[in-house]
């Protein structure tokens, strides 16, 4: 279960939400999470927002078979439980920390009256907003426009720069399931585990246990060059 800690200020300057969460008038209080615990479920009430200080929060579609759909990987200096700002009834997705998990939790209620008055604060929420926008249209018309191995060649160079990556040698090892790849990609799990077949035979990728170890620029130069193609 989550539990609460004492506030302390945050170094000036890591993030430029950190003067709003100090604001008294928000009560934005932090909670300590640890690895695995549920941050908010589809069916609980979207009145607060969360921030992210440390850790790494994953958020999921889920279907009513219970079937999960990957749908954001977060890291630190960013938000979940967008669906607060909508003021819907429900989150509709299930957030969850992967690691121990540092967040702040703010009123939405309280956020938009102080917004009224700070309006580079509001420039700087909307801004954030408005790039994960894109980031979901993008991905969108991959479904439509990309075959498969582009599709994947293009989410795992994402995920080489979101918090489920970490340096090793000179490429990067990005932690995620087969199945949860497949879900990010829009594809069959058995289709994921054909072309990332594929991508180790042209030594473009490793893979360990929930592991994938790659060169991001090699798949970026990959992807402009014809491959073998994997029905979606």
């Amino acid at each position: 279960m989550p539990t609460q800690l004492y506030a302390s200020p945050r170094p000036v300057g890591e993030s430029p939400f950190t003067a709003l969460l100090r604001e008294p008038v928000l009560q934005a209080h932090r909670i300590q999470v640890p690895a695995k615990a549920v941050v908010y479920q589809p069916s609980d009430p979207a009145r607060n927002l969360y921030f992210i200080h440390h850790g790494q929060v994953r958020t999921y579609q889920v279907a009513p078979t219970g079937s999960r759909r990957l749908v954001e990987i977060l890291g630190a200096n960013e938000w979940c439980g967008a669906a607060a700002l909508a003021r819907l009834e429900e989150y509709g997705e299930a957030a969850e920390a992967v690691v121990p998990t540092t967040l702040s939790i703010i009123s939405t209620e309280r956020l938009f009256s102080h917004l009224i008055h700070d309006s580079n604060m509001a420039i700087e929420l909307i801004k954030q907003l408005a790039t994960k926008l894109l980031a979901f249209r993008e991905d969108a018309s991959g479904l439509v426009f990309d075959d498969c191995n582009h599709r994947l060649i293009r989410t795992l160079v994402h995920l080489s720069e979101s918090p489920a990556a970490s340096p090793s040698g000179d490429g990067v090892v990005v932690h995620i399931t087969h199945q949860q790849l497949a879900q990010k990609v829009g594809v069959a799990r058995e289709t994921i585990s054909l072309a990332l077949a594929q991508l180790r035979r042209r030594n473009l990728l490793r893979t360990g246990r929930n592991q994938l170890m790659f060169q991001p620029q090699a798949l970026r130069e990959s992807n402009g060059t014809k491959t073998e193609q994997v029905n979606s």
